[in-house]
């Protein structure tokens, strides 16, 4: 797994807050022991907004300020799908990967900018498991979001002066703030251009 791990899980999270924000030191251990038990981005993805989600339709909303907050989700649906991930098998829930592809391929086409992608994702038909698909989603979702910011600079600058206005008040290191704001960046360009989160599991 790429630094895409990090900035992804960084930006998803800042986006369910609803504002730029910069992570502990304990948030950047807690990602980097995730990365290490292997626990693939869509699992963590998935763990923070269902822990948003449960805090939004709870009677009493508490403010999410760690990752530390999603720990416990993340260690619970990995369990649940670790079997999926580490298997042999190449079965995903509901529906096949071919299905699931071919949703993903279909989405990227209707996007002028990465359309040139979906052969790519068809492509991964031919990977014989879950992890090896998702591995190459997560390598092909980076190169998309690069590829958008070659192909748009303005709308890109205009971004990055959003991110960098939103975060100039936090007193941090320089290298913090350039992960956070690419982590940012990363998140609003997805939104800004529809792109959908290459993933099987939806």
């Amino acid at each position: 797994m790429s630094d895409s791990y990090f900035t992804e899980i960084e930006g998803h999270f800042a986006m369910r807050r609803g504002t730029p924000f910069i992570l502990s030191a304990k948030d950047w251990a807690l990602m980097k022991k995730w990365r290490d038990d292997g626990i693939p981005l869509p699992i963590v993805i998935e763990a923070i907004d269902s822990v948003f989600e449960k805090n939004e339709t709870s009677g009493r909303k508490k403010a999410i300020s760690s990752l530390a907050y999603c720990r416990h989700s993340v260690k619970e649906l990995w369990s649940e799908r670790r079997d999926l991930y580490t298997g042999a098998s190449g079965a995903v829930p509901e529906e096949s990967p071919l299905v699931q592809l071919e949703s993903l391929a279909a989405q990227i086409e209707a996007i002028p900018l990465v359309a040139s992608f979906a052969p790519r994702i068809r492509a991964l038909i031919a990977e014989k498991s879950v992890p090896a698909i998702e591995n190459a989603l997560l390598a092909l979702e980076g190169e998309l979001i690069d590829a958008i910011v070659a192909a748009a600079p303005e709308e890109i600058a205009a971004i990055r002066a959003e991110v960098a206005h939103a975060l100039a008040q936090s007193p941090v290191d320089e290298k913090t703030r350039a992960r956070t704001e690419e982590a940012n960046l990363r998140r609003l360009v997805r939104e800004k251009f529809g792109l959908p989160r290459l993933t099987l599991f939806t």
